[in-house]
């Protein structure tokens, strides 16, 4: 039987990270992996040419951003897009043009259609309108960030084919209805009630888990390490991930 490894590393699927973060910065984060989202295209154009070894860039349309929303510019998302493997922050929001928000992830989600790549969705306060726009635009690289929804959207977004990054100030209760071989984590780092002092700390989220799903800590990182690695390989986003990440999904 071939053992199991955990790696060193851990896992973040969802924080915000300064587009002029340096590299002692982010070498002083430790043994961390980052999707880090951005939340305009301006500030995805400031980081499509960066190359770090512990970050995963995001381009992002954030929706409740009314900067991002009032700039968005078709070509230029397209014009960006072959050159990040993750798509986010998009969404809806309870804020803003419930229009304005639609036209956008529905001309963002239309532009992915065909393209290897991740989508973190956020979707607070308008939970149906968006299961609604991913059954509409199906992709495989759905992965809905900090998902507050019934057991009922719940069961609607994993047979859409969602993944769920979850965070510490979810509720058990929320966690416990995702599938556990759905389950990412993240941070969605500043968020205060994460309480994560820096991107990549979700330690206290491991434990969490490990309780949850009756394993240790190390189990715990293990499983969110496989979960990633399905979701890579059947959007096909692995083929533009860094090798530093490759790495890691290799090892699980």
């Amino acid at each position: 039987m071939t053992a199991v490894m955990t790696p060193a590393t851990s896992l973040d699927c969802h924080a915000h990270v300064a587009p002029d973060v340096t590299s002692k910065q982010l070498e002083s984060l430790g043994e961390v992996h980052v999707l880090a989202v951005t939340r305009t295209l301006k500030e995805a154009a400031r980081v499509a040419r960066r190359r770090d070894s512990k970050l995963t860039w995001g381009l992002g349309v954030h929706p409740g951003s009314s900067e991002a929303q009032s700039q968005y510019d078709p070509r230029e998302f397209r014009y960006l897009l072959p050159r990040f493997a993750l798509v986010g922050e998009i969404g809806l929001d309870r804020r803003g043009s419930r229009t304005r928000q639609h036209e956008i992830l529905s001309d963002v989600l239309a532009a992915c259609a065909d393209q290897p790549v991740l989508l973190s969705l956020h979707s607070t306060g308008r939970v149906r309108e968006v299961l609604d726009v991913m059954a509409t635009y199906p992709h495989p690289g759905f992965i809905l960030h900090w998902f507050l929804a019934s057991a009922e959207e719940v069961a609607h977004a994993a047979a859409l084919g969602a993944y769920f990054s979850v965070n510490t100030a979810m509720s058990d209760e929320a966690i416990s209805q995702m599938p556990r071989d759905r389950v990412l984590p993240e941070t969605d780092f500043p968020a205060k009630s994460v309480r994560a002092r820096v991107p990549g700390a979700t330690a206290a989220l491991e434990d969490r888990l490990a309780t949850l799903w009756g394993t240790d800590a190390a189990g715990a990182r293990a499983e969110l390490w496989r979960n990633m690695k399905a979701l890579a390989t059947r959007s096909g986003a692995v083929e533009r991930l860094s090798s530093s990440l490759t790495g890691v999904l290799m090892q699980v």
